[in-house]
């Protein structure tokens, strides 16, 4: 019998006590981010369907419902998702590759906060592409809240360590692949529970990567900003926030 193997990192990572680590991501960005989402995916809060893809405990999608948006949970971590229908949200645990919905389900797909990228090859993502396609709506929209490539090189912090809710969390950051994605590795260390180190790994993408998975998904790249309140995207300073959308 062959032995098991480890489980990605995103199946390692994303457990309760990650949430501590982002605590800092509250509730009040939250509500900034999603109304630049709304915005940017030129959403009708009246009658479209929102999916708020790797919504993890549920805090963008929170945000989606006090603006009175039809929004569907969706995320892979059992944690995570338990929480989320705690808060009394739609949720849905599932893998963003093979996503349990009718086609055409939704109006609009937003993916925040660096979610797109996780996998280890690129055909995975292309897939996550052409499945966010098959459940959207023809008109409809995705928004990928990526982080820009030479942004990342230029503004990297290699350590940090710092003390939240009672917990040290050590944290080390690395490109590795040749500069194609960003790592950490991340350490929680608090005093009535045990240590636990996991890592964190997320794809890079430049502009013809980003254009070629777009055109085999079928989606039309309609637009890019560098952040929530539609700055300008330049690269080597803001995040990128990319608009694409499937023709009617």
């Amino acid at each position: 019998m062959s032995a098991m193997s480890n489980p990605p990192w995103y199946v390692d990572a994303f457990r309760a006590d990650y949430l501590h680590v982002y605590k800092h991501r509250d509730s009040a960005a939250a509500s900034r981010e999603v109304k630049g989402a709304l915005s940017l995916l030129k959403h009708d809060r009246e009658t479209d369907r929102l999916l708020d893809l790797a919504s993890g405990s549920g805090r963008h999608s929170l945000a989606y419902k006090a603006e009175r948006c039809h929004v569907t949970s969706l995320d892979l971590s059992q944690d995570l998702t338990a929480l989320s229908v705690e808060r009394g949200l739609r949720t849905v645990r599932a893998d963003m590759r093979a996503m349990p919905f009718r086609d055409w389900a939704f109006d609009s797909v937003a993916c925040m906060f660096s979610s797109f990228g996780y996998f280890e090859d690129d055909a995975e993502h292309e897939q996550t592409l052409i499945e966010i396609a098959r459940v959207l709506t023809p008109g409809g929209a995705v928004l990928l809240d990526l982080m820009d490539p030479e942004t990342v090189r230029l503004h990297l912090v290699p350590q940090s360590v710092e003390m939240v809710d009672e917990a040290i969390i050590e944290v080390e950051r690395g490109l590795t692949d040749g500069g194609r994605r960003v790592e950490k590795s991340i350490r929680f260390v608090r005093s009535d529970c045990q240590a636990r180190t996991w890592l964190e790994s997320v794809r890079l993408f430049n502009d013809s990567e980003l254009k070629l998975m777009a055109d085999r998904a079928h989606l039309e790249i309609e637009d890019q900003v560098g952040d929530y309140d539609a700055r300008p995207y330049r690269s080597g300073e803001t995040r990128r926030l990319v608009v694409m959308r499937k023709p009617k």
